[in-house]
């Protein structure tokens, strides 16, 4: 878990205040309690724009403390971006019990260059780019790792051969489901050119004998 961040109470809502919190190099935000309730608070910006860099997941577990009260673990649930510059605008957090196990979406990573790949031809297919797991709040991971380097031409990886049973999380999802695939690269057939080999001739110009009234003009 990162070094803490110092947030601010918010009590002016809106979007014009908001606008004014981000012109000032404010993100608003809001953290969320068990049973409904919830704080409007304000994020460094910089320094948690910095932080989200150092995470390969943006569902990750911080430290914080509101102004000057005690610290904080809460998870972020949803990180909001600016459509043109990717700045953060919003970001929405959840305060959790550390002794509770949660749900939870995590990237998926492939490790490796595929032996369908490197020797047979094939290419590789990243089928399922996030899973849901279920753990304790200190033990999501980053991202989950799978190893590809002994999926031949024709195999897929499922669910069922990453769930390390060593891991201290649990997927969620079906064991059958698809994580990744070697098969052979589609073949794009393009249209020939009229002229070229194989390309099929132009319709001959059909021409027919004038009428006696045409020869006449």
């Amino acid at each position: 878990m990162d070094a803490k961040i110092t947030l601010k109470s918010r009590d002016e809502k809106g979007s014009a205040n908001s606008r004014r919190l981000r012109r000032d190099g404010w993100v608003p935000g809001v953290i969320y309690s068990d049973g409904g309730t919830a704080r409007a608070v304000s994020l460094p910006k910089h320094e948690f724009e910095q932080m989200l860099r150092h995470h390969a997941s943006e569902h990750v577990m911080i430290k914080i403390q509101v102004d000057s009260g005690a610290e904080e673990s809460v998870l972020l649930k949803e990180v909001q971006h600016h459509v043109i510059s990717g700045g953060v605008v919003h970001v929405d957090m959840q305060k959790v019990d550390m002794n509770k196990k949660l749900r939870v979406e995590v990237p998926v990573e492939l490790v490796g260059e595929a032996e369908g790949v490197r020797n047979q031809g094939g290419a590789l297919d990243h089928l399922l780019h996030h899973v849901q797991i279920e753990c304790f709040p200190a033990d999501i991971p980053e991202e989950i790792s799978v190893d590809v380097t002994g999926l031949k031409l024709g195999e897929t990886l499922t669910i069922k051969d990453i769930q390390n049973t060593g891991a201290k999380y649990t997927i969620l999802m079906d064991a059958d489901v698809g994580v990744a695939s070697v098969s052979l690269p589609k073949v794009v057939e393009e249209e020939p050119v009229a002229g070229e080999a194989g390309a099929e001739p132009a319709a001959p110009e059909v021409i027919r004998e004038k009428k006696p009234e045409e020869k006449a003009e």
